[in-house]
């Protein structure tokens, strides 16, 4: 049989056939026999201490995997013979080959023949083993460089890009080159839609319009299943489970692989945060996608979600500056709405008081003197806390001054101004409650009407009860009738109007302040002017809360009758 150049097994490929011959050459000289070196199918790779007869022919071997037995076949007759020694090759456990010899029948029984073959075999795993270990570990030092010049590379790109748009096209134009694909996208999280959606793409067969309008629930398909868990993955079979627009039925794919890895980013003293998914297929050189390919990858879609949640970092502290300065806005206006020392009025005492909220609330209270001494007093609370609640507020007030002007009643000035007001309020997605009242000192009698508030308490011989009127929130319904009152104060009656945040302000356990505890705080004070009154709840209040946090404005007007 001619000397063919059969191909190494891969594992022996480091090592190269020159050095492989060099080897057998040099231990040669130690062997008075034919040494040759086999794959595992018995092909002759090199071969030492050969005649060289013309042209030069080496025998036809036969191999016995299970018995570990190589023959050799005489050349001409076509005999098999089982004189030739051989021991088999193992380089990272693989069985690669084997050494062998052919010897006289006589000297086949050799114990230090055989030893010594064993040596041959064991000289050339172990260099073969080096040299496989040495290929590989510059494999992965080359592999370990791209990778830390493509992140430098991507750093370098992203350091002053703070758009999250521009990150994936960046992202997607550098892995794309690196990796080698054809195709390739990005798809980001949408908290609002629940969704995944591409945001950068790479080749594929979809208009701009289409591929933007592509989503992915977080459990279905490829990409939500790689975004729910958190983990990478390979599949072989590009053609069983595809992202919707990566499918086209004129084309054929050059490879079945694809790859997708999660961009997940841990922040410091927070669980690990998936901000999208890296999707590739279509390697251009037709190949599977390797480790190598997954590291690198990986390294990558890390990169990626670190600058992505720093964009959201950003966008996040500029909203909160914003909605910072529409609460300090809000509170402008709030207080600017609030009266400064109330009317001074012979026979009674008014003060007030509103304390604002960590968040901007709704609160207001007024009071209105008319030509003739009559006293209107009115305290309201807007929801919602923005600078859309305070421009409301003050929309309320100068609605509510117009309808006093006209010295209705209390109940026709409430459904005056909820009228007024329904229109700004529905479309605001706001409501509003009111309570008015007028007093007239001649007559002590005090008139009152409620949209929706909480009841006024009246404070008389140290006991408390309240102005328990009925009616709707302002806003509700564009035209609504509310019930009025009529009461007769005597002297060292107190009334006092509060607002919610009063009775649902909240300890550290919790626990609200509550109505009747409000009422013990009344009761226990009935010897106080309005302004210690006042005073008083306020103390109590900041007892009972201590530094927790306020979501609500506290509002508290007293009156007392002389």
């Amino acid at each position: 049989m001619d000397r063919a150049n059969y191909q190494l097994p891969q594992v022996l490929e480091p090592l190269g056939r020159d050095r492989l011959q060099h080897i057998l050459e040099q231990c040669g000289s130690f062997f008075p026999c034919p040494l040759y070196v086999l794959s595992p199918e018995g092909d002759v790779v090199v071969a030492a201490n050969v005649q060289e007869e013309g042209q030069r022919r080496f025998p036809r071997f036969h191999v016995k995997p299970e018995e570990q037995g190589v023959a050799w076949e005489r050349e001409g007759n076509g005999s098999v013979c089982w004189n030739a020694l051989a021991r088999p090759l193992h380089v990272h456990g693989e069985m690669c080959g084997y050494v062998a010899m052919i010897v006289e029948p006589s000297v086949s029984e050799d114990q230090r023949l055989q030893q010594g073959l064993q040596f041959l075999a064991d000289i050339i795993s172990e260099k073969a083993y080096s040299e496989y270990e040495l290929e590989n570990l510059t494999e992965e030092l080359i592999e370990k460089y791209n990778e830390v010049n493509l992140i430098y590379d991507i750093s370098d790109a992203l350091s002053a890009v703070l758009d999250a748009q521009r990150v994936c096209e960046v992202i997607i134009e550098k892995a794309v080159e690196v990796i080698g694909v054809e195709r390739a996208s990005i798809m980001l999280y949408d908290e609002k839609k629940d969704r995944l959606r591409i945001k950068a793409a790479h080749g594929l067969i979809l208009s701009h319009e289409e591929l933007f309008q592509v989503e992915v629930a977080p459990d279905e398909g490829v990409s939500g299943k790689v975004f729910q868990s958190g983990e990478h993955l390979l599949i072989e079979n590009i053609h069983e489970s595809l992202l919707p627009g990566l499918k086209h039925e004129d084309r054929q794919y050059k490879s079945l692989s694809f790859l997708s890895v999660p961009m997940i980013c841990t922040p410091k003293q927070a669980e690990k945060k998936v901000m999208g998914v890296i999707n590739m297929t279509d390697k251009k050189s037709s190949e599977m996608f390797t480790s190598g390919d997954l590291r690198l990858l990986t390294a990558v879609a890390s990169q990626a979600a670190i600058s992505l949640y720093n964009i959201e970092l950003i966008e996040e502290v500029k909203d909160a500056e914003r909605v910072k300065r529409e609460m300090e806005i809000a509170q402008q206006i709030q207080m600017g709405l609030l009266p400064g020392n109330p009317p001074s009025i012979p026979g009674i005492e008014l003060a007030g008081r509103c304390l604002p909220a960590t968040q901007v609330g709704g609160d207001y209270y007024d009071f209105f003197l008319s030509s003739d001494n009559k006293l209107g007093v009115v305290i309201a609370d807007v929801s919602g806390h923005n600078v859309g609640a305070a421009l409301m507020m003050a929309a309320a007030r100068s609605a509510l001054r117009s309808e006093v002007l006209t010295q209705q009643s209390p109940a026709a000035i409430l459904k005056n101004t909820n009228f007024v007001l329904y229109d700004d309020l529905t479309h605001a997605e706001l409501f509003m409650t009111m309570f008015y009242a007028e007093y007239e000192a001649r007559t002590k009698i005090f008139c009152y009407s409620n949209g929706g508030h909480n009841h006024p308490i009246l404070l008389r011989e140290r006991t408390c009860s309240f102005l328990d009127t009925d009616g709707m929130l302002i806003g509700m319904l564009a035209s609504v009738d509310f019930e009025e009152k009529r009461l007769s104060l005597q002297p060292n009656d107190f009334v006092i109007f509060y607002t919610d945040g009063v009775v649902e302000a909240v300890n550290e356990e919790g626990k609200m302040f509550k109505l009747d505890r409000l009422c013990r705080v009344i009761e226990a004070n009935w010897q106080c002017n309005a302004q210690q009154l006042v005073n008083k709840i306020f103390e109590e209040l900041d007892r009972y809360t201590e530094n927790t946090f306020r979501s609500d404005d506290i509002t508290v007007v007293v009156l007392k009758v002389h």
